[in-house]
């Protein structure tokens, strides 16, 4: 019964409940009454979320937020709640046919809405955008392990897949000696010159847009891959760092920042995510294992992995 608490998140999420809560307890018919909702329905939500510890539900019909529900503030420091509107719509929708991912090993998305999900996005400019913001609401989580580790011998990073430049702004305000190319396809980086130019380092910043399966900017001591090769099966990933490879220089790195999947019977969040990413696009998390065998199979050595909160930074060089 798991996607009744997912879809009351979504709900809550929808409505901004936790921005409305703003760290005082507050009374459902109220919170009711400003959402044009009904309140004995709200409760109800509500008191299933208490009960996740999102909310805490006081005397009277009162709730406010519990420390973790803080995340589904839009205002809060590493917030979830663009993430958890990602997580509802168009991909929730798919997991009514995940059976359809797991009989032939396809994407249940393209089955439910007609084509591949980037191919989708690139005809819904509004999810297109939605999509956009809860991936860089997520570089705040996935950037750590880049922002710790030493840049003083690089000079130009190339972020590969880097939609609106959230995250290479972040890096480039940090390492003020670095220079960086955003590459991303051509309708994605047409977003980052704003974020870019407010974030101080678009003088530094070449955008190139283009397909990273045919081509990708050569020039980079260090390409920077975060959160992309998970998208894509064998082959396609296979692809992408064939073509790294052919633009990286012999002293050249490339840094994947992903989740690695824990070869044990632990719950692990990259095991949830490795189903969603079967069904949304037919891509998959992977071992350590997976990933020294997909780094030799495209001319890599796997030369170090460092493990920060729930993500890993995986450096490779040419083999």
């Amino acid at each position: 019964m798991g996607y009744i608490v997912s879809q009351s998140i979504f709900t809550v999420n929808e409505l901004r409940i936790a921005d409305r809560l703003d760290g005082r307890p507050r009374h459902v018919a109220d919170l009711a009454h400003e959402c044009s909702v009904d309140a004995d329905a709200l409760h109800r939500t509500l008191r299933v979320l208490a009960a996740e510890d999102l909310f805490q539900e006081g005397p009277a019909g009162t709730f406010r937020l519990a420390p973790l529900g803080e995340l589904l503030r839009t205002d809060a420091p590493g917030s979830l709640h663009e993430f958890a509107n990602l997580m509802a719509g168009e991909s929730y929708r798919v997991w009514a046919d995940s059976a359809y991912s797991v009989r032939t090993g396809k994407p249940a998305f393209d089955l439910v809405h007609g084509r591949p999900h980037f191919d989708w996005l690139a005809e819904h400019a509004d999810a297109a955008r939605d999509f956009n913001r809860a991936q860089a609401s997520l570089v705040a989580q996935r950037l750590l392990p880049l922002l710790e580790r030493d840049w003083n011998d690089v000079k130009t990073v190339v972020d590969i897949g880097g939609g609106n430049g959230t995250l290479l702004a972040t890096l480039l305000g940090q390492e003020p000696h670095l220079e960086g190319v955003l590459f991303d396809l051509p309708h994605v980086v047409t977003e980052a010159e704003t974020s870019l130019t407010e974030s101080g380092v678009r003088n530094r910043t070449r955008i190139v847009g283009g397909d990273f399966f045919v081509e990708v900017p050569d020039g980079g001591d260090v390409y920077v891959l975060a959160q992309i090769l998970h998208d894509w099966n064998e082959e396609k990933a296979l692809g992408i760092l064939r073509s790294c490879r052919k633009a990286l220089p012999a002293h050249g790195r490339i840094l994947i920042l992903e989740q690695v999947i824990p070869e044990d019977n632990e719950p692990h969040p990259a095991k949830l995510l490795d189903l969603h990413m079967l069904v949304l696009l037919g891509g998959r998390e992977r071992t350590e294992t997976d990933w020294r065998s997909l780094l030799t199979d495209s001319g890599f050595r796997l030369d170090s992995v460092e493990h920060s909160g729930r993500s890993s930074l995986m450096t490779a060089v040419l083999d």
